[in-house]
């Protein structure tokens, strides 16, 4: 008897997106219902088109390329982790990986074209906001996954965290840390970061400033940059918050140790500057975006389509935004 995905789902009184992420192995199912939908489609003897596909092209070797600018920036060696992590696990991946430092336009372009040489069959990358960036990307076309940050172009997939929700967050707390309000520097990256600039954005909706001004800087996630430009938001004698809505974050830091200075902290992630600085209570807290995941779900994503031919189920794929606190464990990913 042949059964379908629809027909699944009715027997194990699931929906069919439950049953789809049981048949593709993507998580996210408790173990009741996958061991219920399991049993169905060994019962019923059920083969997806997706299983055909995956046995023709298990023989088949995909070359990925990977354009990140991870060079310094700590956070983004998580997200490469991830990625070296997933490929690890397929024998038939192999990663072409192009790195570079900070958020220099031309450092990008120049790396998409140097990868678009390389007889890739996909494209991985975390995208500057940028026309120039916009125009040569929508010119591709081989299937693009957008890592930790969107843009608007056509794609397989955007994976990464709902910044916006991430700056509210931390808009949140800050309204604790100053209940009659107060001056507030929020230093990112880069306004061609997209979700930089909605940090920002969700930041000042959710603040109550009650008539004192939030400023923004941008570091371009460098730490030497960070520490000069925390140094001076310390002797303005101006601000009463910093909100560290990116990298650069030890740099900032290490300002912030050498002054004696008592501003208050909110920062981003959760490189081990920050899980430190936390654990010794010079941050108030800390809003993180699993990294790693970002990573290992691009690949997934990618593996998905060029083996068995199948999209998302959506192409916004979301990682969580958790605070965490003084005394709370960081889970481990993986």
């Amino acid at each position: 008897m042949s059964i379908t995905i629809k027909k699944i789902a009715e027997l194990s009184n699931v929906s069919r997106g439950t049953v789809d992420r049981v048949i593709h192995n993507r998580g996210g199912v408790s173990e009741e219902n996958r061991k219920k939908i399991e049993y169905i489609i060994k019962k019923y003897n059920y083969k997806s088109n997706r299983h055909a596909q995956g046995l023709v092209n298990s023989k088949k070797t995909f070359r990925v390329g990977v354009v990140i600018n991870n060079i310094g920036n700590e956070f983004f060696d998580y997200v490469l982790e991830g990625l070296m992590y997933e490929a690890n696990k397929s024998s038939n991946i192999n990663l072409i990986i192009k790195n570079f430092k900070g958020y220099d336009e031309e450092k990008q372009i120049e790396a998409i074209d140097s990868i678009m040489k390389e007889n890739i069959q996909a494209l991985i990358i975390n995208p500057f906001n940028t026309k120039k960036v916009i125009e040569k990307l929508s010119q591709i076309k081989i299937p693009i996954v957008l890592m930790n940050n969107d843009i608007d172009i056509e794609k397989l997939a955007f994976v990464g965290c709902d910044y916006y929700n991430s700056g509210q967050l931390s808009g949140d707390i800050a309204n604790i840390a100053l209940p009659s309000g107060g001056n507030v520097a929020i230093i990112v990256g880069s306004y061609k970061i997209r979700g930089h600039v909605e940090r920002i954005e969700g930041f000042k909706d959710a603040f109550k400033s009650k008539g004192k001004q939030v400023q923004t800087f941008e570091n371009q996630d460098d730490d030497e940059q960070s520490y000069l430009l925390t140094k001076d938001i310390i002797l303005s004698n101006g601000y009463d918050l910093i909100y560290y809505a990116a990298a650069g974050i030890s740099g900032g830091l290490k300002a912030i140790a050498e002054t004696g200075s008592k501003i208050k902290v909110i920062t981003v992630d959760e490189t081990k500057a920050v899980r430190k600085a936390l654990a010794e209570g010079k941050i108030l807290a800390t809003i993180t975006q699993q990294p790693y995941k970002q990573g290992s779900r691009s690949l997934q994503i990618v593996r998905d389509y060029l083996v068995y031919n199948s999209k998302p189920l959506d192409v916004q794929n979301m990682t969580g935004n958790r605070v965490h606190l003084k005394n709370m464990k960081f889970p481990v990913e993986k």
